[in-house]
């Protein structure tokens, strides 16, 4: 593994990350798409629709606070493996599911794996990564995230010509993806900055050898000797300045699932239900569309993100959500396909352009490397408990209220996400790990070792 050509570790990192992300937008996308022959073949109602959607949602939130803790007690590398196999054996069993019940526990198993995947993916690119390109990371792997969203959909769309047993195949497809990513996830070396605030310096050594074997022995101190620090029970993090910054870590992203999941998941659906797509094809085929807005808007911001800045972005990001959410709902109550479509494709933007990349960078660049994975795992329970808040209540909201109410009332919340963002804003840009923790501490001295 030591032999390894430059970057060859920290490109396989990133890849690796990448899939998994791809993993989750895989998943839950193609929920979208399994609606259209599933609701019809079992007769779905409203309240077991949302429940199907909120099972993997839940499994999510569970695993979210497990992974975070073994991440950050045993190690970045314990969960790459196990977590890809329970993620494969939950698709199987969806696919092969005979009854709703065993559906329902099926998906919360594939979410459980998705949710201990989360915080490892995370704390892996702020890790691995660099300073100065940092943000890059993240967006590449939130860009995986819709990439799988649109693998997901075209595959659903090109499936559904199979009739009403279509969704076991889809379910089934994402063994697929699951095979790859175990195979690319061997052989990762440790996280050196777990390493040394473990005291396994010989072992960092190593590990920092195998991801950045351009450095001089020299350098190699000097960047371990950077990644000493204070280790500290979470109890702290209820003091001065760590509130802000689980502020900031947490309600955004909850937020963002709050208003994002509900559309991310029925949207193929609504337009199905509004007369706004003529068939399940073609209903799927537009929610692919607006994936590939949002993914688009990624790929812009991908080289000016490290530029620009999370704050700034996340702050646009949510008001043209926001602004198109609106327009969206009012085209709706006023029966204008065009500008329907307009407010969606804006919406979409949004989502792009910002926050679908920097509440998972927020979530764990502001906190030390013992609790990174930690905090980023309650991110993500967070967000997780916002998505089934969303994923339940969607179906009955808009059965009770109607689409365009709903849809003015996640523009409203995500007017929230703007107002808290601004109230917590801190920039994290081509800031190391190490001088964020120290800025914490009250200290504001650059280290000389980048990350």
């Amino acid at each position: 593994m030591l032999d390894r050509k430059p970057y060859t570790v920290q490109q396989q990192a990133l890849a690796a990350s990448m899939l998994g992300m791809l993993l989750d937008g895989y998943d839950l996308s193609i929920m979208a798409v399994v609606l259209l022959p599933l609701s019809r073949a079992w007769h779905l109602t409203a309240g077991q629709t949302g429940t199907l959607m909120a099972a993997a949602l839940a499994g999510s939130f569970a695993g979210g606070l497990l992974g975070g803790y073994v991440t950050d007690r045993f190690g970045r590398r314990r969960l790459l493996l196990p977590n890809i196999l329970l993620y494969g054996t939950g698709a199987v069993w969806s696919a092969l599911s005979l009854h709703l019940d065993s559906l329902y526990a099926a998906r919360f198993v594939t979410g459980l794996a998705i949710g201990l995947d989360y915080p490892l993916v995370a704390t892996i690119v702020a890790e691995y990564g660099r300073s100065m390109t940092r943000g890059r990371g993240f967006a590449w792997i939130n860009l995986a995230w819709f990439a799988g969203a649109l693998v997901s959909t075209l595959v659903g769309w090109m499936l559904l010509s199979m009739g009403s047993g279509s969704w076991r195949w889809m379910l089934g497809s994402a063994v697929v993806p699951v095979a790859v990513l175990f195979w690319l996830r061997r052989g990762l070396p440790e996280s050196p900055r777990w390493l040394v605030r473990r005291g396994q310096w010989r072992e960092a050594v190593e590990a920092l050898k195998a991801i950045r074997p351009e450095l001089t022995t020299e350098a190699l101190e000097t960047h371990l000797g950077s990644y000493r620090g204070e280790s500290f029970s979470m109890a702290r993090l209820l003091r001065s300045p760590w509130p802000r910054r689980l502020g900031l870590a947490v309600l955004p992203w909850f937020f963002l699932d709050v208003v994002s999941l509900g559309i991310a998941l029925y949207f193929p659906l609504v337009l199905r239900q509004y007369g706004l797509a003529g068939s399940q094809e073609s209903a799927a085929a537009i929610n692919a569309l607006f994936l590939a807005v949002s993914a688009s808007c990624i790929v812009f911001i991908l080289p000016r993100v490290d530029r620009w800045g999370r704050i700034p972005l996340q702050t646009a990001g949510f008001l043209l959500m926001s602004c198109g959410l609106a327009i969206f709902g009012g085209a709706v109550a006023w029966h204008l396909p065009a500008a329907v479509y307009a407010g969606a494709t804006l919406y979409a933007m949004g989502l792009g352009l910002g926050p679908a990349v920097t509440v998972f960078a927020l979530s764990v660049e502001l906190f030390p490397t013992h609790l990174r994975a930690t905090v980023a795992g309650m991110a993500t329970a967070a967000s997780r408990l916002g998505a089934v808040f969303s994923a339940l209540l969607f179906p009955l909201l808009e059965r009770g209220w109607g689409i365009a109410d709903l849809l003015l009332l996640n523009a409203g919340v995500a007017l929230v996400a703007v107002i808290v963002t601004r109230v917590f804003a801190l920039e994290t840009r081509r800031v190391s790990l190490e001088e964020l923790e120290l800025q914490a501490d009250g200290k504001s001295a650059r280290l000389h070792a980048p990350s």
